[in-house]
């Protein structure tokens, strides 16, 4: 054998390798991807908060919706809009309003970090007594956070995922 065919054999070959196991793991993965999305058709910004947060956040009309999630972590917050024609009263048992200002605090931690996305800011909720609140926090730095506007009967779903 030459020396050229030598180098280029000492060149190709752990390319052709690389390449192999790239495509075998975008198989692999690619297939996962397609089973989450055929299993997940029809999902509503609802669905998709009550399988992650293990909550039962009953079905309403979606007015609004914005995610700043993306990249490889799924780093970011998502911020959901849900209007109920009747007070959802079993699903709210939980909820609590904010004598102690820790669900404001942790709205406007939150909210900051939305006001630099591209949401629509006069779609954030300006908290006043009106709203009662539920908080859940996850792997000690993922939080989802509730408010519902008794008066307008409306819940804004805000989740931060750091």
């Amino acid at each position: 054998m030459t020396r050229s065919k030598k180098i280029a054999l000492s060149i190709v070959l752990p390319i052709a390798v690389i390449l192999i196991v790239l495509l075998s793991l975008s198989l692999v993965y690619g297939i996962d991807i397609l089973k989450d999305a055929i299993e997940h058709r029809g999902w509503t910004k609802i669905d998709y908060c009550n399988d992650r947060w293990d909550v039962q956040i009953p079905n309403a009309n979606i007015k609004y919706t914005f995610s700043s999630c993306g990249g490889f972590n799924g780093d970011g917050e998502t911020y959901t809009i849900c209007q109920y024609s009747s007070l959802p009263n079993e699903f709210l048992q939980d909820f609590t309003s904010d004598s102690k200002g820790e669900y404001l605090e942790k709205y406007n931690s939150i909210s900051t970090m939305l006001q630099s996305s591209k949401v629509d800011k006069s779609q954030l909720i300006e908290p006043d007594e009106n709203y009662i609140w539920l908080s859940k926090t996850k792997n000690t730095n993922n939080t989802l956070l509730l408010a519902y506007n008794q008066q307008t009967n409306t819940l804004y779903i805000i989740e931060q995922f750091i």
